[in-house]
C-alpha cells in the first residue's frame, strides 16, 4: 500500500483559509471538508486517536504543520518553536474537554499564519 502524502501545495491551500491562529483540530475541519478522499487515505494508512493507534491521521497533519512552519524559506505559518515546556503560551494551551476527547492530549499546539509581507 502506496502511503498517502499531503503536499505543500495542499498544505498551503488549506492555510490560506484559516483564521489568523488555529489548532490540528481546526485544520482536520478544512481539510475534510476541501480534502475528502485524501482524508480518507490518512484514515484508512494511519487511523483516527482512539482507534488502537498511537500515530494517526491527526499526528500525520501535524507533523507536517509543524514540520512546514519550520522549513529554510518562509512559509505562510510563524515557526513553532523547538522544546517548549507544556505550559500556557502563544503556541500552546489546555485542550478543552471535548479537544481531548478527540486528539487524546491535554496540551494542544495553536498554529499562527504570518503577517501579510512575512511569507509568501
Amino acid at each position: 500500500m502506496t502511503s498517502p502524502r499531503v503536499s505543500t501545495g495542499e498544505l498551503e491551500a488549506i492555510i490560506r483559509q484559516m483564521p489568523d491562529a488555529f489548532t490540528i483540530l481546526d485544520f482536520v475541519e478544512a481539510f475534510q471538508e476541501l480534502l475528502p478522499d485524501l482524508w480518507q487515505q490518512l484514515i484508512e494508512r494511519y487511523g483516527l486517536y482512539g482507534s488502537g493507534t498511537r500515530y494517526s491521521a491527526l499526528t500525520y497533519l501535524s507533523n507536517r504543520l509543524s514540520s512546514y512552519s519550520k522549513l529554510k524559506t518562509p512559509g505562510l505559518l510563524e515557526p513553532m518553536p523547538v522544546g517548549w515546556k507544556p505550559e500556557e503560551g502563544r503556541y500552546l494551551r489546555r485542550t478543552t474537554l471535548e479537544e481531548r476527547q478527540r486528539f487524546g492530549s491535554p496540551w494542544i499546539a495553536v498554529y499562527h499564519r504570518r503577517e501579510a509581507g512575512e511569507g509568501p
